[in-house]
């Protein structure tokens, strides 16, 4: 009978199981790209909302502007209000575009229609505003003028009357004129009727007054037409008035409730779409998630069931392998590992624990050498160390012991010198000569030796150090009797380190490179710098004979010496730079080519104790 391997009961089970998800995420993918239709559906719905809010808005800042417009007759406000009808013809045409409902666009164009007639009254109201505006504040002043110049006139003339009667009736008629013009002009401010009937009832009597002046009938009927005709025009515009208001107050309040009646039906539609689709919404994502959730049961159901068998299948011998590598994990060698009879995966992992057994067994074999071997090589690196701290205690003494008997043998030499100068023969002064020479090269030897030695056995504090001083001073102590030319920036840096050690690598660097040069006064000596992270790089380059790269490992070890061995030297400068510059931390290196000079780069930290991560030369 074919039975399946783990590993196809396995896929097969993730097989089921990812169709199902598939399904799973089929229904979700189809039933969220309906969902967002709807919701793009209810986008546009609160796109007509808010379309509808700003025409509300726009039609009550029209009222306003209209509303003052009427009062105050200003030009700005009837203009604020024609951008206000630009915008809302702007507006309702955009928003009836975007319609796909014909109810919906039936309403845009009843609105777009209102506001078009809505806007032919107030261009209206405009015209009438300011033939008012010309009447009353143009005509009727100028016939105001003209008048009372008249009457003035009159009274001039009946001063010379015998009567007093024409006189009182002239006054009597100035005086029913003058209420008659203050009535009109209470009228423009706070329209009433009856303020126009009594303007009229003053005029009339204005008239009759001057009808009893005899004598001065032409002065008279001149007077009594200008009245009339201030009587005229007060009255067209009492009438501009009048119908101004009647098209602001009815025919524009008018339009004003029939587009606020149609906002009112696009709003109710609009609601009404809305509910429509939030409950077509509800219904979809009840589907949605009613049929995700039978696919879940059903993939857990599922699941569960394959996760049974092969549990059953796999358990109790993953579980006896499980237990024999944690075994072996801990290092542990097995004689016999369960499992390896079987023909399947599991008995594949059973053979892999056997090798793992094995490699337990080697492995348990080859630590054994290692840890051997560690314990001889510590044993061989503090044999190593006491033979370093014997030689460097070697070196500081010999150096600093052999001091003292050398120069008696100096001081010998000299009082001999002294005492028989002139006594000894010319080979006895040749070899006086010799003796002094060989004693003072002898004495540089330990010198150097002795400095190489006290390399990191003193440690001097710190301080503040300017490159460019420590410069100055080896410029002034060093031999250089070519003058050769020795330059350095202005800006060298200026940092926290130990004086001492730094100008001596300085100083050996910038003295071999004085001696060994061979353009005599051409020569030249540059130093230069760069920061590098947490430290500096200096540079002493010269335009000297140059190093053969062989012999670049050579030049730093102890009193190795290259090129032109006549110039005096020890061969232990190189070697106490590179024990200085790599007791602080740094490197050194060489770069050079023959007949085109050295460069000697190397690296000092710009503040002493502290790790890389936590300083950056040049930082403020």
């Amino acid at each position: 009978m074919f039975q399946l391997s783990l590993k196809r009961k396995i896929y097969l089970g993730f097989g089921i199981i990812l169709m199902l998800v598939f399904g799973n995420a089929l229904a979700v993918y189809f039933g969220s790209k309906r969902i967002a239709q709807v919701f793009d559906r209810m986008s546009e719905i609160e796109a007509i909302n808010a379309v509808v809010l700003r025409l509300d808005r726009d039609v009550q800042e029209l009222r306003l502007r209209a509303d003052r417009f009427v009062y105050s007759g200003r030009e700005s406000q009837s203009n604020a209000a024609k951008e206000i009808f630009e915008r809302l013809r702007v507006n309702i045409d955009a928003a009836t575009r975007q319609q796909t409902d014909p109810e919906m666009v039936t309403l845009f164009r009843q609105i777009d229609s209102r506001v078009t007639e809505y806007a032919k009254h107030f261009d209206a109201v405009i015209v009438e505003r300011k033939i008012r505006q010309d009447l009353v504040e143009q005509q009727l002043p100028v016939l105001v003028r003209q008048i009372e110049q008249q009457m003035a006139g009159l009274s001039t003339w009946l001063n010379g009357a015998e009567t007093t009667d024409q006189r009182l009736a002239l006054v009597r008629s100035q005086s029913a004129f003058s209420k008659a013009e203050k009535l009109l002009l209470r009228y423009f401010e706070n329209p009433d009727g009856e303020l126009v009937e009594s303007a009229v009832a003053e005029i009339n009597d204005a008239v009759g007054q001057l009808a009893e002046i005899e004598g001065l009938q032409r002065e008279v009927d001149a007077v009594v037409g200008a009245i009339r005709e201030f009587e005229s025009v007060g009255l067209r515009a009492v009438q501009a008035t009048r119908s101004y208001l009647f098209l602001r107050n009815v025919v524009i309040a008018g339009e004003e409730s029939e587009v606020s009646y149609y906002s009112a039906q696009l709003r109710s539609r609009a609601e009404s779409r809305r509910e429509f689709i939030a409950s077509e919404l509800a219904a979809t994502s009840n589907r949605v998630g009613l049929f995700s959730w039978a696919i879940v049961v059903t993939a857990v159901g599922l699941s569960l069931l394959i996760a049974t068998r092969l549990a059953l299948a796999i358990v109790t011998p993953i579980s006896d392998l499980t237990n024999t590598f944690e075994r072996l994990s801990s290092g542990e060698v097995l004689s016999d590992v369960p499992g390896t009879r079987r023909k399947d995966e599991i008995g594949k992992m059973a053979t892999a624990a056997r090798i793992f057994s094995d490699q337990n067994l080697r492995t348990r074999e080859l630590l054994e050498q290692s840890q051997q071997l560690g314990i001889e090589l510590r044993e061989q690196a503090n044999l190593l160390q006491a033979t370093n701290e014997e030689l460097d205690s070697f070196a500081y003494v010999a150096s600093h012991d052999l001091r003292s008997p050398l120069r008696g043998i100096k001081h010998l030499a000299q009082w001999i010198e002294e005492d028989v100068r002139g006594d000894l023969s010319s080979e006895g002064e040749v070899y006086l000569n010799n003796l002094k020479t060989r004693v003072g090269k002898l004495e540089v030897l330990l010198e150097d030796l002795l400095d190489f030695s006290r390399v990191g056995r003193i440690e001097p504090a710190s301080e503040t150090v300017a490159v460019e001083s420590v410069l100055e001073n080896i410029v002034d102590m060093v031999s250089n009797p070519n003058e050769i030319r020795i330059d350095w920036p202005g800006d060298l840096p200026e940092f926290e380190t130990v004086r001492a050690p730094l100008e001596q690598v300085f100083m050996n660097l910038i003295g071999n490179a004085i001696k060994h040069n061979d353009k005599g006064p051409d020569g030249a000596v540059e130093v230069t710098w760069s920061a590098e992270g947490d430290r500096y790089e200096f540079a002493v380059q010269d335009n000297g004979p140059g190093i053969d790269a062989a012999n670049f490992d050579r030049i730093f070890q102890m009193y190795q010496r290259v090129g032109d061995t006549s110039i005096e030297g020890s061969g232990m400068g190189l070697a106490i730079v590179k024990k200085q510059v790599e007791f602080f931390g740094g490197r050194i290196r060489v770069t050079s080519q023959i007949g085109q000079g050295t460069r000697f780069n190397f690296t000092w930290p710009c503040q002493l104790q502290t790790t890389p991560s936590e300083v950056v030369c040049g930082a403020v």
